[in-house]
């Protein structure tokens, strides 16, 4: 099956037999003067306060979404149902179906007994040395300074407008490129643009694997089932700070806390698994 549908089967199996809470909200960001969302994400916001990020990177995203959410009956409504949506063909649903899988994500880590220990490393644990060929699936600007000199590094980019940024690394479109790389960091972005199985099995058996971005808040099993070392994401911490600020085009990155999630400490019985994030 392919991530999208693993995730979805992920989320029923922890929804199994529980209430879950209904859609309270979804939160769009504010449209520029070109009628683009001004903020990459959008929040699903469920009963009980917990939040899923989903991606506005896609073509037309703020019309597709008002019109998804007009036409489809979600708000007070199961976000279970409204999950099911991430393994459709329709890219608003399935960008609304991401959001409510990493609210319900977020809801089951709250309401277990595991403890979701927050980590802001950007690097997730997985640092270079001077002599790795780094792999960086999507173009993380923050992380450039964060790699060492002397290390290599080429950037996979399905933008094109990216090839002509220069530095100490080099950008192709080229996904075989990433067979000798050793870190590879993923943006979470692949998640809902259905690339992830693809960019996944250029990677090398043996690499590190890390996927990265606030639209990667779900349940870890199926990442690390496909090979992934290290997931790094964010919940929302001061709820109506964030509810405020995203409506508002406003940075909302102060209304957060990061974590990371590594494979090696993820246990798992049954349904019930602790999470524990490098600190």
């Amino acid at each position: 099956m392919s991530f999208n549908q693993d995730l979805v089967a992920a989320i029923e199996a922890v929804c199994q037999d529980k209430n879950v809470p209904a859609v309270s909200g979804i939160h769009l960001p504010p449209a520029r003067a070109d009628g683009t969302p001004c903020k990459k994400f959008g929040a699903v916001e469920l009963a009980d306060g917990s939040c899923g990020f989903f991606s506005t990177h896609f073509d037309n995203a703020l019309p597709a979404l008002q019109s998804a959410i007009e036409s489809t009956p979600i708000l007070n409504h199961c976000a279970l149902s409204l999950s099911r949506h991430f393994a459709g063909t329709n890219a608003a649903l399935c960008a609304l179906g991401l959001g409510a899988s990493n609210a319900l994500s977020q809801h089951h880590f709250a309401s277990s007994s595991k403890q979701l220990d927050l980590a802001p490393d950007p690097l997730v644990g997985l640092h270079p040395r001077g002599s790795d060929h780094v792999g960086m699936v999507g173009f993380f600007r923050p992380l450039l300074d964060l790699m060492p000199d002397e290390a290599s590094l080429t950037i996979i980019e399905q933008n094109p407008r990216f090839l002509c940024e220069v530095g100490r690394f080099t950008v192709t479109l080229d996904l075989s490129q990433l067979k000798d790389c050793n870190p590879v960091f993923i943006t979470a972005l692949t998640l809902l643009n259905g690339s992830l199985d693809e960019v996944l099995t250029h990677c090398s058996t043996s690499a590190q694997i890390a996927v990265i971005g606030p639209t990667a808040s779900c349940l870890p099993e199926p990442l690390f089932a496909r090979g992934v070392e290290a997931v790094g994401s964010a919940r929302v911490v001061r709820l109506a700070h964030f509810r405020e600020k995203l409506l508002t085009g406003q940075p909302w990155a102060e209304t957060v806390a990061k974590y990371s999630i590594h494979r090696d400490q993820y246990h798992s019985v049954g349904h019930n698994s602790s999470t524990h994030a490098k600190q």
